[in-house]
């Protein structure tokens, strides 16, 4: 179970030109124990990337495998995967074998370990965004998260109370 260290309020408004949509998502969710900040935001990116499916789950870290995001298909298999890149590509691998879609969200410069396995497992997709956007958003993390995201094709941005950040993306998007 989380501390209260570790559980956040998310409020997000996001606007996504890719798919001609607009949403409010308002959850409560929860850093994993050990779980880094980096991970985590990247984590709630791939979750507001593909927000318009609104059959994602944020997984919990009493799942097994403790997969990032999921979508289910109608028999309870994996049909969309977004797993957040943790240097280890025979975790993804696995998770590769079982999801019908998956995509890895990584920041830039892509390491060249990760690249490698893209080749060898070429319907996986990779996510990349810059540096300096993820540690922005690190550094006014809130218990309460309030973001207003904006998806472009290729740019996303994130405005909070505290801060304006963006960044571009690198996707191939469905």
């Amino acid at each position: 179970m989380s501390d209260r260290g570790r559980v956040f309020k998310a409020h997000f408004a996001i606007v996504d030109n890719v798919h001609h949509c607009q949403l409010n998502e308002h959850f409560t969710t929860a850093r994993r124990d050990e779980e880094l900040l980096d991970h985590f935001i990247l984590r709630l990116i791939g979750f507001c990337l593909f927000a318009y499916r609104h059959d994602l789950v944020l997984c919990e870290s009493k799942q097994k495998p403790q997969i990032d995001i999921v979508a289910y298909d109608l028999h309870d298999d994996y049909e969309l995967v977004i797993e957040v890149f943790n240097d280890n590509c025979d975790e993804l691998t696995k998770i590769y074998n079982r999801a019908q879609t998956l995509y890895v969200i990584t920041t830039i410069p892509i390491s060249d370990e990760l690249n490698a396995w893209q080749v060898s497992h070429g319907s996986a997709e990779i996510i990349a965004l810059e540096l300096g956007f993820v540690s922005a958003l690190e550094a006014v993390l809130a218990r309460s998260l309030h973001w207003d995201v904006c998806v472009e094709r290729d740019q996303l941005s994130i405005t909070t109370s505290d801060c304006y950040v963006s960044s571009q993306v690198l996707i191939s998007w469905p």
